[in-house]
């Protein structure tokens, strides 16, 4: 049962955040030129589309591809982490030389002490090795159950065909990314452990002594992040493991707070050339990622785009002597993403009113709507309210509702009725005076 609500909690929490507009608003290339082959950027406080570039393209997953099998864990396991499991020997052919947390077979873990591995480390043992052992060895049964699941999470354009993403067959896009981020982040015990810089394992069956394990995400790490470091991050994971010797594409999914504000950042693909902080370790995704940051925190901020106690509209008043027009206001002030330089005199207001309303009103009464668009999309609707009461003056209302009467249709039905029931009534009365002259007289005899 407790799986079952945890379930319906995060469903709940994810589609809550559904309703996000249909392109991005704005474009971060005056300040850095995304190099990314796709990019979403969210805000999900009021889940605008900050930035978008080709965000449904399908990219290689990699070891992004552990955030699913996290997400099929805590579903089912959210309550149970400190439950344990022994590494199986016989994931270490497919994990050999990428076992990044130094996790050995027959060691005894808990499920966190998995988690942490995986995020911090990319651990492709962890990933593994927690579902073999969860899956009773049915590792193709556990993938489908991770499809299953992505699927209900509401992505449309993935692929998972392994645990921890080695095969080439695990796909994604920068949209389902996005979208299961978020259902991981409806789950406190995820938010923790992603937030940490490093993690002491503890002494194992094959470890003498605890070990640390420092985060792939050196944003987090004050210490040894260097220019990658970012008070704002929160928490990410990257596909691979950091360049050392090699080079190539990576990609990079994270959010970051600031001020109050949350932001998610899916960068997919970044090509090895744009980092050029000149670590040994290249990592482009992660270059690209905090240059975003910067950038949203920079131009950005959540703000009222409407002053409740500013009328925006005035409309026409009937049956009242008291004034010819009625302010309204809106009854919401409309706290949304806005440029930071700028305040609500950025936004386009759409009014859908009445032509006209009638008294008696009521101060507060809804009369109207105002549709507020940035950069030519919605960013939300607010009721607009009567400011003032406004009384009925009862010979206005019914001077008006006779002159309304005398130009009704129903009047006029009425008196052409009333003229064609008069002329065939005067035209039945010429009828038998006619027939009257001229009958026949009868003959009287004596």
């Amino acid at each position: 049962m407790k799986r079952i609500f945890a379930l319906f909690l995060s469903f709940a929490v994810l589609f809550s955040c559904l309703s996000v507009t249909a392109s991005a608003m704005f474009d971060p290339s005056p300040v850095y030129d995304v190099k990314a082959q796709s990019a979403y950027v969210v805000n999900t406080d009021t889940n605008i589309i900050v930035y978008e570039k080709d965000s449904q393209k399908q990219v290689s997953a990699g070891g992004l591809t552990k955030y699913m099998t996290i997400a099929l864990l805590l579903t089912n396991y959210a309550d149970q982490l400190d439950n344990t499991f022994q590494m199986p020997f016989a994931i270490s052919d497919y994990v050999h030389g990428t076992d990044n947390a130094d996790m050995r077979s027959n060691e005894t873990f808990t499920y966190r002490e998995a988690i942490y591995a995986m995020v911090t480390r990319n651990a492709n043992e962890a990933a593994m090795g927690l579902a073999y052992s969860l899956s009773g060895g049915d590792l193709a049964g556990w993938v489908s159950q991770m499809n299953t699941l992505s699927q209900r999470i509401g992505t449309t354009n993935s692929t998972w065909t392994d645990a921890c993403g080695l095969d080439s067959g695990n796909v994604t896009t920068a949209v389902d990314m996005y979208l299961i981020l978020r259902y991981l982040m409806s789950f406190d015990a995820f938010v923790e452990i992603s937030s940490a810089p490093t993690f002491t394992m503890p002494a194992k069956e094959k470890h003498a002594k605890s070990f640390v394990l420092l985060s792939q995400n050196v944003a987090l790490n004050k210490t040894s992040g260097g220019k990658f470091y970012r008070s704002a991050m929160q928490g990410g994971m990257c596909d691979v493991m950091a360049y050392k010797n090699d080079n190539g594409n990576q990609s990079y999914v994270s959010w970051a707070n600031k001020n109050g504000s949350t932001y998610l950042f899916c960068i997919m693909q970044s090509p090895d050339t744009c980092d050029d902080y000149g670590y040994a370790n290249r990592r482009p995704a992660l270059y690209e990622t905090v240059h975003l940051i910067d950038w949203v925190f920079d131009s950005f901020s959540i703000q009222a785009a409407l002053d409740t106690d500013l009328a925006l509209a005035e409309i026409p008043v009937k049956y009242s002597s008291d004034t010819d027009t009625l302010q309204l206001y809106p009854d919401d002030n409309m706290m949304t993403l806005l440029p930071s330089s700028g305040d609500g005199s950025v936004t386009q207001k759409y009014f859908h009113l009445p032509d006209y309303v009638c008294a008696p009103i009521q101060q507060g009464d809804v009369v109207g709507t105002v549709e507020l668009k940035l950069a030519g999309e919605t960013i939300g609707v607010v009721n607009l309210v009567a400011g003032q009461d406004v009384n009925r003056n009862a010979v206005l209302f019914t001077v008006d509702k006779f002159q309304e009467f005398l130009h009704s249709l129903y009047l006029k039905v009425v008196i052409a009725l009333s003229i064609l029931s008069a002329a065939i009534y005067g035209l039945w009365l010429l009828l038998n005076a006619w027939h009257g002259r001229n009958a026949p007289k009868k003959i009287r005899r004596h």
